[in-house]
């Protein structure tokens, strides 16, 4: 019986590796096979995207957000009041536009309310900063293990110094996607402000499975040891 026990065990862990590894593998593809389902999708609103950001920022923000216009797809992002959107999301009013915007002007509203945002972006600009040391610290302190007391010590110094940039990866990855969900909610409320129901849903999908993508690139650095798993960046 304890046989049978051990077979299934490992059995429900190797499809549990492999369920994690599809997600850390596969997510960004999805999510940009559901960017491209959503942008042919025509939002039912009479408000332009443009008029979007500035109809949020007048009612939840409460300062204005400046729109850049980037030439990137799927690149948009926020930072310092500043909306960095694709030419599409700003002239085509698709489900995938509003959505994006509203994430992003989520993201806003964080930095409006409070620092979250700005302790985030510190932490990730010092491990961009140390991220480059955390291989090199490992493998040297590996190497120095086998050489003498003192080196020893060195040696378990630097492969401390490695575990620590690599834990600190981890409680970025997960604080990201703390903040991702939390931006999303945000925009959910937004989009109440324009969409019904059946809208509603659809974006609520949509904006999940971007989240996911954060998660996978969390999954990427737990899974890297695999050899099968596509690298992540640590600080990214």
């Amino acid at each position: 019986m304890s046989t049978w026990f051990i077979i299934i065990g490992v059995i429900a862990i190797l499809l549990l590796l492999c369920f994690l590894l599809a997600v850390a593998n596969y997510s960004g593809d999805r999510f940009m096979q559901k960017y491209e389902e959503m942008n042919n999708i025509e939002a039912n609103t009479k408000i332009s995207p443009v008029d979007f950001v500035d109809f949020v920022a007048g009612k939840f923000i409460k300062v204005p957000i400046e729109i850049i216009p980037i030439s990137r797809v799927a690149g948009d992002a926020y930072s310092k009041r500043k909306l960095f959107l694709s030419t599409d999301t700003i002239h085509k009013p698709s489900l995938a536009s509003y959505s994006i915007i509203a994430h992003e002007l989520g993201h806003a509203l964080q930095d409006a309310s409070g620092n979250k945002l700005k302790k985030l972006n510190r932490l990730r600009r010092l491990g961009r900063v140390l991220g480059c040391l955390m291989m090199p610290s490992l493998l040297a302190g590996l190497i120095l293990l086998f050489f003498g007391k003192t080196l020893f010590i060195i040696g378990c110094s630097l492969i401390a110094l490695g575990v620590f940039i690599f834990i600190l990866a981890l409680v970025v990855k997960v604080m990201t996607i703390s903040i991702e969900k939390d931006a999303s909610n945000n925009a959910m409320k937004f989009l109440a402000e324009i969409f019904n129901e059946n809208q509603l849903k659809i974006c609520k999908k949509f904006l999940n499975d971007a989240r996911l993508t954060y998660w996978a690139e969390f999954l990427k650095i737990i899974l890297f040891w695999t050899g099968v798993s596509k690298k992540g960046k640590l600080f990214n």
